[in-house]
């Protein structure tokens, strides 16, 4: 008895059968949906983390500019792609 194929197969049974059936999976719209959320949070927590602190960095005299508002980029992209991550991990992850 092989201890390796066993814990293998104590997850996915038939794991090495190259016959065993697999239905097809029509894609979940909210899968579709939810690469999106990841893709545009990802571009957006970037955006505000570089461009709000750099903003903060480079400005010497403490006066307000319009980007250190990139910095509420930041939060709002993060969440955005953490319910792109939750909505992809309950539709399936495919």
């Amino acid at each position: 008895m092989n201890p390796q194929r066993d814990t293998e197969e104590e997850f996915e049974p038939g794991v090495h059968n190259p016959h065993r059936y697999e239905p097809k999976y029509a894609k979940s719209g909210v899968g579709q949906f939810s690469k999106v959320l990841i893709v545009v949070g990802a571009i957006m927590t970037t955006i505000g983390v570089i461009g709000g602190f750099s903003a903060m960095f480079l400005m010497k005299d403490g006066s307000h500019s319009v980007f250190l508002d990139l910095l509420m980029l930041a939060p709002l992209g993060f969440l955005m792609a953490f319910t792109g991550i939750t909505g992809w991990v309950i539709s399936g992850g495919k």
